[in-house]
């Protein structure tokens, strides 16, 4: 895929034909990825000790 950056330079994204094996490793990473990305609090238990 090509497309222009906000400068008009091109850009190329090589994308595999198929999806990669999503083994426990691979979803640690990715976990971890969008736990640095996002702005809101992410929590490892739901508030207050509520079991649910």
């Amino acid at each position: 895929m090509t497309a222009a950056d906000r400068q008009g330079k091109r850009v190329t994204v090589h994308v595999p034909d198929e999806p990669p094996v999503l083994t426990r490793q691979v979803s640690r990473i990715l976990l971890e990825m969008l736990i640095e990305k996002t702005e809101i609090e992410v929590l490892d238990a739901p508030r207050g000790g509520e079991v649910w």
